[in-house]
């Protein structure tokens, strides 16, 4: 049968138990794997050097399906970065910035996350003005092509390099995640923290008054960094929950932001005047998966599916959140004989996205199976498609939450097909001539289709 080798082989990587209950689009990348199909975004040629994060610019009605890709660069060099306009079209243009100071602004860059339209960076250095000191953190940057790499291009007195603001309390940032406004959570290297930045107004491009920056240090949360690796960090879209790779710990982490009291003050990095730098206790926090993975990197949410590149596998994982972070499967990249995966996104057309840091190339997973899930299923991350009753019993099955179902098909635990139906009469299918056991239940709608694991009894 067409599927029977993907279901073996996702049953012998993965185990059955480890299937999810319910599939949303992402899950095409496991159970429809013959459709994936790798396609280079950017290369070296488009300006790419050593790539380490991307994001999406999040306005998609005036810039559709724009990718940004941040470059690492060197110690001396600073980062730059290469915006892909319609990244999923054969006709993608390509803009390469650096910006005037991106040897202080950017310096060995090593994550990105957008806002609403401003931007932030996380540098993974000790001392941007590299003279002996601690001098490092996250960095605030316009998302208007006419300010980022423009103004203070070469930097001046006056304008120094583009950059709308800088706090230097994060040396070796491993990883950035944007809450709103203007605010930012770090994973701090220096001092193995998770810290909360707030920016508040900017102070206009490549000027110097950072005064008035605010600073929560998490002295609950404490990890040890890597010395050449991302540790990626991103925010659900109910800003509750914080997920995190830890690739020293080999896990991945969950931290609930909305957690967490102010104890007092705490001693400064350095001597930068700010409005506040305080410590903050009582935060909760969970490993989620601390089993399976080798060196993790890169992060990202899409609906109920929680995206990880192993580094060290050259694998893409894929969690439930709906279902304890149970394993989807894995996608194995195997393009080149040495992928060196990092950062990750789901993009706005539902594909994934990824970045290859020595490879120095970014690339798109296109697989016609998935689709771009709506506003309310990204930020509600539960399932809505289900099965009744389940365990099955009395020769029947109803099927809530899908529209205009046109077929299904059952296969047994060994990924053989045992029993397809068409012309579905609402949404109930009989399962008369199934003998008891584990299945999987494919459906299939005008649109979409997605799994179930079924129990017969």
């Amino acid at each position: 049968m067409k599927y029977s080798k993907i279901f073996s082989i996702i049953m012998v990587c993965c185990c059955f138990s480890k299937i999810a209950s319910a599939q949303q689009s992402l899950d095409a990348y496991i159970l429809d794997a013959n459709n994936n199909k790798f396609v280079k975004i950017a290369s070296a040629n488009n300006g790419l050097t050593n790539p380490v994060d991307l994001d999406f610019y999040p306005n998609q009605a005036t810039r559709p399906c724009e990718l940004w890709i941040l470059s690492q660069g060197t110690n001396s060099s600073g980062g730059t970065t290469v915006t892909v306009s319609n990244a999923n079209l054969a006709t993608r243009k390509y803009k390469y910035v650096k910006d005037g100071n991106a040897s202080h602004f950017m310096a060995m860059a090593s994550a990105m996350a957008f806002g609403d339209s401003n931007w932030a960076t996380a540098q993974d250095i000790l001392d941007c003005d590299r003279s002996g000191g601690q001098y490092t953190g996250p960095t605030l940057w316009s998302g208007d092509m006419n300010i980022y790499g423009v103004i203070g291009n070469p930097a001046t007195q006056d304008f120094n390099g583009s950059h709308l603001d800088m706090i230097h309390q994060a040396p070796f940032g491993k990883g950035i995640a944007f809450e709103k406004d203007n605010c930012f959570w770090v994973l701090d290297g220096f001092e193995g923290y998770l810290k909360r930045f707030n920016f508040f107004s900017d102070h206009t491009p490549g000027k110097h008054d950072h005064s008035d920056g605010d600073v929560r240090i998490y002295t609950d949360f404490v990890f040890g960094k890597h010395d050449t690796l991302p540790h990626h960090i991103v925010l659900d879209n109910a800003k509750k929950y914080l997920y995190g790779c830890d690739p020293v710990a080999q896990k991945i982490f969950r931290v609930d932001i909305t957690t967490g009291n102010k104890f007092g003050p705490m001693t400064k990095v350095n001597t930068e005047a700010l409005t506040g730098y305080n410590e903050w206790i009582g935060l909760q926090m969970k490993d989620i998966v601390t089993t399976g993975l080798s060196k993790p990197v890169g992060i990202d949410i899409y609906g109920d599916r929680l995206l990880v590149t192993d580094n060290g596998t050259s694998e893409i994982v894929l969690y439930n959140i709906a279902s304890n972070y149970t394993e989807v499967g894995r996608i194995k990249v195997n393009y080149t004989a040495k992928p060196d995966l990092m950062g990750i996104k789901v993009g706005p057309d539902g594909q994934i996205y990824f970045v290859d840091n020595a490879n120095k190339k970014a690339y798109m997973i296109e697989n016609k199976n998935a689709w771009p899930l709506k506003a309310e299923n990204l930020a509600e991350n539960k399932e809505s498609v289900f099965a009744y009753p389940n365990p099955a019993q009395g020769g029947q099955l109803t099927i809530k939450g899908m529209d205009n179902l046109k077929s299904y098909t059952f296969y047994n635990i060994f990924g053989a097909e045992v029993l397809t139906g068409t012309n579905v009469a609402d949404n109930i299918l009989s399962t008369a001539s199934l003998l008891p056991g584990i299945y999987i239940l494919r459906l299939n709608s005008e649109s979409r289709f997605l799994t179930l694991k079924i129990n017969i009894l």
